[in-house]
């Protein structure tokens, strides 16, 4: 009987906290394990398809490049010359990615770019 009423004295005590495991936290991957977007780098490369004075050249052509699946945009640029408009494939982080990019778009669009710094 001694014991039972032990038992029951102890219910009758708040349970002391016992500290809880720490509970892994749900955490994004490394970001050296996500490759950086383009974008968001500060030199990167990309292929230079053609320079145009019109823009409804360049648009003409970003639209044909795009549709062969490629990331395409158009870039202006002031010169000496006056304003032209870059078209461009790209970007890529690296110039290996960039010589790859520039065989692919030679394949399908037949276009022989040139590798050139971005931006």
């Amino acid at each position: 009987v001694a014991a039972a009423r032990q038992d029951v004295r102890d219910a009758s005590k708040p349970a002391a906290q016992k500290p809880e495991p720490a509970k892994p936290v749900a955490s994004k991957p490394a970001p050296a394990a996500v490759a950086p977007a383009p974008a968001a780098s500060s030199v990167g490369f990309a292929v230079q398809l053609g320079a145009f004075g019109k823009p409804a050249d360049a648009n003409a052509l970003r639209d044909k490049v795009r549709a062969a699946g490629f990331s395409a945009f158009v870039e202006q640029v002031r010169t000496d010359n006056g304003v032209l408009n870059r078209v461009r494939v790209g970007p890529v982080a690296n110039r290996a990615e960039a010589e790859q990019l520039k065989a692919q778009v030679a394949a399908k669009v037949g276009i022989a770019g040139m590798v050139r710094p971005h931006p």
